[in-house]
């Protein structure tokens, strides 16, 4: 078997295919989520195994689900995803790749099951640093700023003085949520 050749740079023989080496680890971890992830018999068996029938006081339209292992929220299988309980896995070099493969083919007891909007939640918390309750006004914030309207009429509702520039408005909204949480 031939050694690994770990100063391999297909960015640069490729630059026609990827214009960074940000670009390339991209590419690469798309391709290995979706080949040993999005259809994963570990992540699907899991999923199936913590699956019940909803709690009488539900009156959504899922048939299964389970509690979201974030928000403690019962959430039907179709607002659902599997998540690592220790994610945010980096792949940006070779030394990279193994344990990223490792990390999308589990161990046992590595999983959980959680709300989408959560999910998505907690990764921005572990790429930022932040808490999952930062994280949640963070993105509470962010959702707010995106459609500048909605945003005029937000702080108008709060009788708050409308902020000259976006990073004002955000730290603006940040402040009130946190404070009324």
């Amino acid at each position: 078997m031939t050694k690994p050749n770990l100063d391999y740079k297909p960015w640069e023989q490729y630059p026609h295919l990827w214009k960074t080496e940000s670009a390339f680890w991209t590419y690469i971890r798309g391709a290995l989520r979706q080949a040993l992830w999005m259809r994963s018999p570990i992540k699907l068996s899991y999923k199936s195994s913590v699956c019940t029938a909803p709690p009488k006081d539900y009156n959504g339209r899922g048939k299964k689900g389970t509690f979201c292992a974030l928000t403690g929220v019962w959430v039907a299988t179709s607002k659902a995803e599997i998540d690592h309980i220790e994610g945010n896995v980096s792949l940006t070099s070779w030394e990279d790749v193994l344990p990223f493969i490792q990390h999308l083919v589990p161990e046992k007891g590595t999983l959980q099951y959680v709300d989408k909007e959560a999910h998505k939640i907690k990764s921005y918390s572990e790429k930022q640093g932040i808490t999952f309750e930062e994280a949640t006004i963070q993105k509470k914030a962010i959702e707010i700023l995106k459609d500048s309207k909605k945003c005029l009429t937000w702080f108008k509702e709060r009788s708050i003085l409308y902020p000259s520039n976006a990073k004002l408005r955000r730290e603006a909204i940040i402040k009130y949520l946190e404070e009324n949480k």
